[in-house]
Formats: structure tokens, C-alpha cells, sequence
């Protein structure tokens, strides 16, 4: 995260200048092969916005298999990133889920199958929640503090096997007074 500022995360891409290679099909392209970040530990700090910072035009992200910590949001494309898919991951006391631009028809984001433990109510919005370049959303399990979310404005969201729940909010000391893991000190 820069400190200063508070952007990015603890990982940060920026694909803003073309590049000619062989990568993705064999032959020469600017599009590049399919990128994958996957079973990583992200803990997020100084006030950051998101774990995994997809910026200025990044593309090509398959994000799967994490743990992040802290954050605005999970999924961040925008700028004319396209083709980011943020899927079985689990975020912990993000802000909501995705923060998304509109999208081109084909190249389009995906956010699914992840697990969000929310300090917000809002699974996630922008312009890409309608449209041929619609981000594609389902199979959440989304806890919130009061067990209630909108997703692009909708309450209740309407994604396809969304669930809903209520988090605990209370300190770890109430929980052990309670009779919660006795054990601990």
C-alpha cells in the first residue's frame, strides 16, 4: 500500500504499455497470456483500497484460492481493465466485494464462489452491473454485520446462489466469557 496515499495494495498491476509476444496463442499479439495469482496470504494496512489492485488497464487475472484481509473492496477493474476473475477466495472484513467499470462484450470480469466477511452492506457495484459487458456474479457466501446486502443496487442481490448471513460482531474477550473456546488466553 503506498503509505501516503493509501491506494493499491499488496499487490498492485498496471498494464498500460502493449507489449509484442508469443505467449498466448504462439504467434505475435499484444494480447498477452493469462495470469494467475493464487493461494496467497494478503493482509492489507495503512488505509489501503484493496488487496488485489487491478488497475489502469490490467487484464488477463485469474485470482483464485486467497486469503485477503482488509480492504475497500475485493475486485477492482477499471480504467480499461477488462477480463479479471476473482473466484474461491476469501475475504476478511473487506468494505463490499467489487468495484467494476463496464466492460466490452467478451471481455467481461467475474467475481464467484468467494466467501466476504463484509464491514459494509454492499456485495458490490458500478457501471458494469448492466449491459453486454456485465460483470459475471454467483455463488457468493456473504456475511454482513446486520445480515442484509445489496448487489448494483438490488436488495436483495440477484445473483444465482447468493447467500446471506449475519457475522458475529463482538471482541474476542465476550466470546470466551461467553463459554467460546475457554482455552484460549
Amino acid at each position: 500500500t503506498c503509505r501516503e496515499s493509501g491506494d493499491h495494495g499488496p499487490f498492485n498491476s498496471w498494464d498500460r504499455q502493449p507489449y509484442l509476444s508469443l505467449q498466448r496463442t504462439g504467434q505475435p499479439s499484444v494480447q498477452m497470456a493469462w495470469r494467475e495469482l493464487s493461494h496467497n496470504f494478503f493482509i492489507d494496512n495503512y488505509n489501503l483500497q484493496e488487496g488485489v489492485d487491478n488497475d489502469d488497464g490490467s487484464a488477463y487475472y485469474h485470482t483464485h484460492d486467497n486469503f485477503l484481509v482488509g480492504g475497500n473492496r475485493g475486485l477492482k477493474s477499471d480504467y480499461g481493465g477488462h477480463d479479471n476473475f476473482h473466484y474461491n477466495n476469501v475475504y476478511g472484513y473487506v468494505g463490499q466485494g467489487f468495484g467494476i467499470c463496464p466492460q466490452l462484450p467478451g471481455h467481461v470480469d467475474g467475481f464467484y464462489n468467494n466467501t466476504l466477511v463484509m464491514t459494509g452492506t454492499s456485495v458490490g457495484g458500478g457501471e458494469g452491473c448492466s449491459g453486454p459487458g456485465k460483470t459475471i456474479v454467483h455463488d457468493l457466501k456473504v456475511y454482513t454485520p446486520t445480515g442484509n446486502a445489496t448487489e448494483c443496487g438490488q436488495s436483495p442481490p440477484q445473483s444465482p446462489g447468493t447467500t446471506f448471513h449475519k457475522v458475529c460482531c463482538c471482541f474476542f474477550y465476550e466470546l470466551v466469557s461467553a463459554g467460546w473456546d475457554s482455552n484460549s488466553r
